[in-house]
């Protein structure tokens, strides 16, 4: 648990912890001893002085056992719910997280059929929260890839990151995981002659390592060493003791497993000298994440009693990759604090793991796994298909396609056009397109010239750079011809007939050009007919303009004439036949 005590992180002292309260003479007979005969001589300690306890006694052993001091309340490890004892002991009622507390096996009692001592063994049974209890299960500890379940506190369940086991394991929280991995060293050496004949669901943990597997081993010393021995966990020892009269040397004497199945097993164990272990790091952390770079470390914490010798880091993309494995990259750190290191020569857009490292005398200590993503880079966007949507005697609508903005959105985008084939990237007229995003996008050209071609690419920019469409071309049409409206429309040349009249007579005619250069002239032909008006101007002519036209027979018979429209920039002039009768 990650609540320090100063110099608690120097994990053995000379002769033990100021607050603890260790028997004289209580560890006499492992003097000297590592390895199998210190597990031994250890085993043979805290079982013969072992007074076990009733399973109902273990509700009231947590009033001494496990009261979190700052709060008086239960102090749950799975949990952040606050518990008062015995008013939210579980007494059959189950509910979600925070509805009462039970009594957790942290070794599962499944695995050893529910057999006494271990069954009521407090240095393994925990208050904690029903439910996260029931979540929990009988799965064994580990680290967790992908969860399924997390509780309140952080706590998870899901499938094993860990090399040596790819089943669903439950990961406590960091601040409690070397709680943890000292009650299962406490374990293996207490029932150290039964626990590797456990039933199937504990042959994850328990094996002929010492009573370990490999991967308990690799995951208890990486936990051990990753969060050391609190204040809670001194605590709670010697009010186990008073209970059980027995006691967890790992505890008592942090480093202890490393004589037993660490980096240390040539070392021997002693109470009145200071034993050299592996450095505690913690706090992996990466800044100054790029496409191919990044500042990685950790945090050193404890020196393990000697000299760091080395620090620095190791990286690789596995997830659970084993301590010491993956590419090394070296610090300057020889002390304790914060250190970095730069590692370069990274893939884009890729996960990598890392854990620091520090080394002494007594080997390596290795921090918790943590991981970084390496920056996807920017690069130019793609834009394609410049195409005309349509054409007219001086405007033209084009459209290209933004198909990907290369990362980051488009800080521009347009057309290029010019009347030169083949002109430049990045020459001729440009227009901006109001829009940062991919897909379709159009514009419209105006004031061309008639009957003329013109070439056009599409672009598009962000912070890498622009890129431009193909070469794409239309031509303008000639000028465009008016429209004469009598009820439907008419063209040049037609018939315009009044019938036979006794009086004048009036018709209307809609007179719409576009792209004119200038006014229109209308004359009238014949001189029975006239019309409404000598000059159309362009703007009228460009919205639309009303031209009358009157029949006013001043003799009786046949009459005809024309009208007929000339100027702005006509080719042609326009005629409208007129007939009549009186």
């Amino acid at each position: 648990m990650k609540l320090r005590l100063p110099f608690l992180s120097l994990l053995l002292l000379v002769g033990t912890f100021l607050w603890a309260t260790i028997p004289a003479g209580y560890y006499t007979s492992a003097e000297t001893k590592n390895t199998a005969n210190l597990r031994t001589a250890l085993q043979s300690i805290i079982t013969s002085s072992h007074s076990v306890t009733s399973y109902d006694g273990l509700w009231t052993s947590y009033h001494t056992t496990d009261i979190n001091p700052a709060t008086g309340k239960i102090w749950d490890m799975y949990s952040n719910c606050e518990f008062t004892w015995s008013v939210d002991q579980n007494s059959g009622v189950s509910g979600p997280e925070c509805t009462n507390y039970n009594r957790e096996h942290s070794v599962p009692q499944s695995w050893f059929s529910e057999a006494s001592p271990m069954v009521s063994e407090l240095f393994h049974v925990y208050p904690s929260d029903t439910h996260v209890n029931g979540m929990r299960g009988n799965y064994p500890y580990g680290e967790v890839g992908t969860a399924t379940y997390t509780s309140q506190n952080g706590s998870k369940l899901g499938s094993s990151s860990n090399a040596g086991y790819a089943g669903t394991v439950f990961e406590p929280i960091d601040e409690y995981k070397g709680d943890f991995a000292r009650t299962y060293f406490y374990m293996a050496t207490r029932y150290a002659s039964v626990c590797q004949n456990w039933a199937s669901g504990a042959t994850v943990v328990f094996g002929s390592n010492l009573g370990f597997t490999t991967y308990a081993v690799n995951l208890f010393l990486s936990w051990s060493r990753s969060d050391p021995v609190s204040a809670k966990e001194i605590s709670r020892n010697d009010a186990v003791y008073a209970i059980q009269h027995n006691r967890n040397p790992y505890i008592d004497y942090p480093g202890t497993e490393e004589l037993i199945w660490g980096n240390n097993t040539t070392g021997s164990f002693s109470t009145n000298q200071q034993v050299v272990v592996v450095p505690t790091v913690t706090t992996p952390s990466s800044t100054n994440i790029l496409t191919t770079s990044a500042s990685i470390g950790g945090n050193i914490t404890s020196t393990g009693g000697a000299n760091i010798t080395e620090s620095g880091i190791y990286y690789s993309t596995n997830s659970g990759f084993a301590d010491g494995a993956g590419t090394k990259v070296t610090a300057s750190a020889t002390g304790t604090g914060l250190f970095s290191t730069s590692v370069t020569g990274l893939n884009v857009s890729t996960t990598y793991y890392f854990k620091a490292y520090a080394t002494n005398s007594a080997g390596a200590g290795y921090s918790l796994q943590s991981s970084f993503v390496t920056i996807t880079p920017v690069v130019a966007p793609t834009i394609t298909t410049p195409a005309l949507q349509t054409a007219t005697s001086t405007n033209a609508i084009v459209s290209a396609n933004v198909t990907n903005n290369g990362g980051e959105i488009l800080t521009e985008r347009g057309f290029y056009w010019s009347t030169t084939n083949g002109f430049a990237d990045g020459a001729g007229t440009k227009i901006a397109v109001a829009g940062t995003s991919t897909g379709a996008f159009s514009t419209t050209i105006g004031s061309l010239s008639t009957s003329t071609t013109y070439y056009f690419k599409g672009f598009a920019s962000n912070s890498a750079g622009t890129v431009y469409t193909s070469q794409a071309s239309f031509t303008t049409t000639a000028m465009d011809p008016p429209s004469f409206v009598v009820g439907t429309v008419i063209g040049s040349g037609s018939i315009m007939t009044f019938g036979k009249v006794s009086s004048a007579l009036s018709k209307t005619v809609f007179i719409k050009a576009i792209g004119l250069s200038g006014d229109l002239t209308v004359a009238a032909d014949g001189e029975m007919f006239s019309a409404s008006s000598p000059t159309i101007i362009k703007e009228n002519a460009d919205s639309g303009f009303l031209l009358t036209i009157t029949y006013n027979p001043t003799a009786v018979g046949a009459h005809t004439g024309q009208v007929i429209i000339s100027g702005g920039g006509l080719t042609n002039p326009y005629t409208i036949s007129l007939t009549g009768q009186k």
